[in-house]
């Protein structure tokens, strides 16, 4: 199994923070995008609760023991950014020995078992860190996702729902974005406009939301908004291809062939996907 895609679809919250974007790998473009998609970032998740593990146990042993569990738990995070999964895997296993109540460690195999689409076995893991901690929303969301990727819609939207509701949960954008991108493939248009725009507002700077935002916005007639959407996620991260792409196509559709050609000729000179080089070299031949 090819790991760099396992992690790539594991980790797209940290390209989120970190404003980069690799290309899509699934079947349509807007499969691609949630592979990589809409899924949630890993490292950035959990190293934001690294100073959270709980050390508040009765004993000295247990003190000791809920330490040696952190120690394990970012050594795993060491090992994900350097997409060791597997390893990671094991220090977050050994993590769980030490402290049995580490919801942190049960949702990052949850995201790894996800990556690998071993999803009744994230189920699980996401289902136990939330027996811990009920309002866990990271792990809601992630369960989600799990079922959104399982082709489950409404069950996916329900767990997204149920994220956002927590007031305090630190990231509900993540859980919006999801929502939207469910709702768009569900065909609820107008509904997946309005999740999306409350991911941007709470988060202006997603280019994986905005993408979608623009993906809808295009299945509603509104191209002009649409390019807009677009234009913002490449302006966040330059090399996103897919937006690029449709980029190129809506300004197509507005008459603009000379901004058409520049965004078809970004997605032949960077894009990794030979098939769609063809197409937009294709396309800028019948633009000329």
């Amino acid at each position: 199994m090819n790991l760099s895609r396992v992690f790539d679809k594991v980790n797209w919250q940290m390209r989120e923070h970190r404003a980069q974007s690799t290309e899509h790998k699934a079947q349509t473009t807007e499969h691609r995008m949630l592979s990589t998609n809409f899924f949630p970032s890993l490292v950035c998740i959990l190293c934001s609760v690294l100073c959270c593990l709980n050390l508040s146990c009765v004993t000295t042993s247990h003190i000791e023991d809920a330490k040696q569990a952190d120690v394990h738990y970012k050594i795993g995070i060491s090992y994900l950014t350097e997409q060791r999964l597997h390893d990671a895997s094991i220090e977050f296993q050994k993590a769980l020995s030490l402290n049995p109540q580490d919801k942190y460690s049960l949702n990052a195999l949850g995201l790894i078992s996800q990556g690998f689409g071993k999803y009744g076995e994230a189920i699980s893991y996401f289902k136990q860190a939330l027996s811990i901690d009920p309002s866990y929303s990271d792990a809601v969301n992630n369960l989600g996702v799990t079922h959104m990727e399982m082709g489950s819609m409404d069950e996916a939207i329900g767990y997204f729902q149920a994220a956002v509701r927590n007031p305090l949960y630190a990231t509900p954008e993540k859980a919006f974005s999801n929502m939207g991108y469910a709702l768009y493939r569900k065909g609820d248009y107008p509904e997946a406009a309005d999740a999306l725009k409350k991911a941007v507002i709470r988060n202006p700077y997603s280019p994986q939301a905005l993408y979608v935002l623009g993906l809808v916005q295009v299945k509603l007639g509104e191209d002009n908004q649409a390019i807009e959407s677009f234009k913002r996620a490449v302006t966040i991260t330059p090399e996103y291809i897919d937006a690029h792409w449709e980029l190129g196509n809506a300004y197509i559709r507005t008459g603009d062939k000379e901004q058409a050609m520049e965004h078809f000729k970004t997605v032949l000179d960077r894009s990794s996907d030979p098939l769609k080089r063809r197409d937009a070299l294709q396309l800028m031949e019948e633009l000329r």
